[in-house]
């Protein structure tokens, strides 16, 4: 009974004791607590505040588009290295993997070069996106200034250039109503010119034509020219038939000799076709000869007789009085001698027939 109620006198000793311990943690805890809630509020006001803030935005926004730029390059370059460098490696064991081992090395190879890409080109991108981003979002006010100051420039140079293309342009307006007028008179004077050219180069050329027909029709009407050419004409046919005709008999026997030492091998066609072709050209040729040589002959023969008529009809004339005057002189002494000879027979034939009647 004494251990038990020692045990008891224990009890009520140690709850006594620790009933102030408790309320001491409790305390702790309400004022951890508290002082956690008044953190995270901080926190989580500063972290809103933070998130708001345009330079936070900007840079979170570039950072992003960079990752995802540079991440989607640096993964596709990363999965055509990783795919080659695999391919080669697993070239090696091919000949104990039958070949597997190819594919395997470029899918792995492809896959580790994929993440690889996407990890370092994403950081670099985002590394380099932030950075462009913060140094824009801090020098935005001096960048816009520049921006206002590059536009205010551009603005006074493209008005001074207007200014200019303006001043230019009433110059060059100037200078074209100048030379038009100028290259205006310049032609009037000129088709003035050439009008007056012209009109005397058409009376120079009806003068020349009139002229000309004047003295066609001379040369036309002339005797000589007609005799010329009549003569030229007449003996351009005949000796131009006579050379047909020549040229041709002379081709046919020509064409039929050389056809002669074929025959055997043609039964006898090539002699009347050589005949007839040879035939053909003599008289093409003949034709052509003797025209051209009558026409000449013919014309020139005709050009000297008319030019030389006059002494031609004297010289015929006097030749045929001399003729005329010999014929008469032969008449009268044929005459003569048959009155001669007449009077010799009938006195011969008187002498005769007295005799007998004596």
């Amino acid at each position: 009974m004494a251990v038990v109620a020692q045990a008891k006198v224990t009890a009520v000793t140690t709850v006594v004791a620790t009933a102030p311990r408790k309320d001491r943690i409790i305390s702790a805890v309400n004022h951890a607590q508290a002082a956690t809630l008044a953190l995270a509020k901080t926190t989580q006001d500063r972290i809103v505040e933070i998130v708001r803030h345009p330079h936070f935005q900007v840079v979170t926004v570039s950072t992003a588009g960079g990752a995802v730029t540079f991440g989607s390059v640096g993964g596709a370059f990363g999965c055509m290295g990783g795919v080659m460098i695999g391919t080669v490696t697993g070239m090696l064991p091919a000949l104990l993997t039958f070949g597997t081992s190819i594919p395997i090395g470029a899918a792995v190879g492809g896959g580790l070069g994929a993440s690889a890409g996407v990890c370092v080109g994403g950081a670099g991108g985002a590394a380099a996106g932030g950075a462009a981003s913060h140094g824009v979002y801090v020098w935005r006010a001096e960048i816009k200034s520049g921006m206002f100051r590059v536009k205010k420039v551009s603005e006074d140079r493209v008005e001074q250039l207007r200014l200019s293309l303006t001043d230019a342009g009433d110059q060059a307006r100037s200078f074209t109503v100048i030379k038009t007028t100028n290259a205006r008179n310049f032609i009037v004077d000129r088709s003035t010119k050439a009008k007056n050219l012209a009109l005397d180069r058409v009376k120079q050329t009806r003068e020349f034509a009139v002229d000309t027909k004047s003295k066609g029709f001379e040369v036309v009407s002339d005797s000589r020219v007609q005799v010329t050419t009549a003569s030229a004409l007449a003996g351009a046919v005949s000796c131009g038939a006579t050379g047909g005709a020549v040229g041709t008999v002379a081709g046919a026997g020509t064409g039929a000799l050389v056809g002669l030492p074929a025959a055997m091998f043609t039964f006898g066609l090539s002699v009347p076709f050589c005949a007839v072709v040879g035939g053909g050209m003599g008289c093409a040729a003949g034709t052509a000869s003797g025209t051209a040589a009558g026409s000449v002959a013919a014309g020139a023969a005709g050009y000297t007789i008319h030019k030389h008529r006059q002494e031609i009809s004297g010289r015929a004339s006097t030749a045929w009085g001399r003729f005329q005057n010999g014929t008469n002189q032969l008449k009268i002494k044929a005459m003569d001698s048959v009155t001669h000879v007449t009077a010799m027979v009938s006195g011969t034939g008187g002498t005769t027939g007295g005799a007998g009647s004596e």
